[in-house]
């Protein structure tokens, strides 16, 4: 019996960390490329990691910042390179400064001369808020003890980066478009701006009718719109905005725009209250969108745009485009990457209905062997019954 019992708590104990070893390995550490580091002096900066390098979001509760750098011959007390994660324009942090800013300077008493150790809660207690999803840059300085260059950075335990789509958009019904109207608009619920990541570029071909346009500058503009209480710095006092951005690059058929090309026009790379895009002429020429592309998204299920009351056709689009931008541009992901999402699911329920069946079975087991050592099979009934009692003998020899 004990031996059943001490194989069954193996198997589970074996089980457990199978499942323990699964989890940890859902982690990575990640290695920064800091190759382009100068040497900083009277708080300057030695190296910034911008969020299109490292996103903070990755960051875990077991995560570990460590920091390898060069101080020369500083052999002082104290720590001389600090740890500053930065955001603007921000809405999350309690810390954030008159200018709407946030520059969190993190502390640690875990150091040598060469390196230094942050944790996730000095993080977390320096930036103000465990929501890191606004931090634009991580940079390495000097505390003007001495001048000091940065040699490695290495964040431990980061969740793994998201996996990315490419999403393309039905532009059947666009529209021949000058600057006054939109040859194609696109809504919130038909694409979500909060999906782009820092590695999306937004391509679309178009058709001119001038063929002889000028083309010393971008013949098309893609716009985002917000309908009220916009986050972005250029709103208007009553939330509105209608912000157009220029291309990365183009020609007479196509242009590209970058997510950064998007961040700088909008002024903050929180979309959660972009409304609308449209894409419409730059100038008095004449286009109809044939194709558009979206690179390198999350998947839809990840968007995060705030959440309003349907609004009328008044309020739906600047310059009457309404009818255009409520058409059913529907998002159909790329066929090499469709359904890649579905197959994803959260591997915390899978851990528990695991668990819980090795723990019911071992339970049911042991109920059923208990049993059978308490009982034995009656030959005249055919069933099990209680063990008979046996007197004892007194046996003499």
């Amino acid at each position: 019996m004990k031996n059943i019992l001490k194989g069954m708590m193996t198997a589970v104990l074996l089980g457990a960390a199978a499942i323990a070893s699964t989890v940890t390995a859902a982690a990575e550490d990640v290695t920064i490329d800091v190759s382009e580091a100068v040497e900083s002096t009277k708080w300057g900066q030695s190296v910034t990691i911008t969020k299109a390098q490292f996103d903070a979001t990755r960051i875990t509760k077991d995560s570990v910042v460590k920091v390898a750098f060069d101080a020369g011959d500083y052999k002082g007390e104290e720590l001389p390179i600090e740890l500053i994660f930065q955001s603007w324009n921000n809405t999350t942090s309690p810390n954030v400064d008159k200018k709407g800013g946030v520059w969190a300077k993190i502390t640690t008493d875990d150091y040598t001369e060469k390196t230094a150790t942050f944790t996730y809660d000095a993080i977390i207690e320096a930036y103000g808020t465990d929501d890191l999803s606004e931090v634009q840059a991580i940079c390495v300085g000097d505390t003007d003890k001495a001048p000091v260059t940065c040699k490695g950075l290495i964040v431990t335990n980061c969740e793994k980066a998201k996996e990315t789509i490419n999403v393309s958009l039905d532009c059947s019904g666009a529209k021949r478009a000058d600057n006054s109207n939109s040859s194609i608009s696109v809504k919130y619920d038909a694409f979500d701006m909060t999906t782009l990541t820092q590695k999306s570029k937004i391509k679309v071909t178009y058709e001119l009718e001038n063929k002889e346009a000028d083309l010393s500058k971008a013949p098309i503009v893609f716009a985002v719109q917000c309908f009220k209480d916009s986050n972005s710095p250029y709103a208007n006092e009553d939330g509105t905005l209608w912000v157009a951005v220029e291309p990365s690059t183009f020609d007479g058929e196509s242009a590209e725009f970058s997510y950064d090309d998007i961040v700088g026009a909008y002024g903050t790379a929180d979309f959660s209250k972009i409304d609308m895009f449209h894409f419409r002429s730059a100038g008095a020429d004449i286009l109809t969108v044939k194709s558009l592309e979206i690179t390198d998204c999350v998947s839809a299920d990840k968007g995060t745009h705030v959440k309003e009351e349907e609004k009328s056709e008044e309020e739906s689009s600047e310059g009457g485009d309404s009818s255009s931008a409520e058409s059913k541009a529907a998002a159909a992901t790329d066929d090499n990457n469709s359904g890649s999402s579905e197959k994803k699911s959260s591997v915390v329920p899978i851990i528990i209905g695991v668990v819980g069946g090795v723990i019911l079975a071992v339970v049911v087991l042991f109920i059923i062997v208990s049993r059978k050592t308490t009982q034995e099979y009656d030959i005249k009934t055919g069933r099990m019954v209680d063990k008979k009692k046996h007197k004892k003998h007194n046996v003499k020899w």
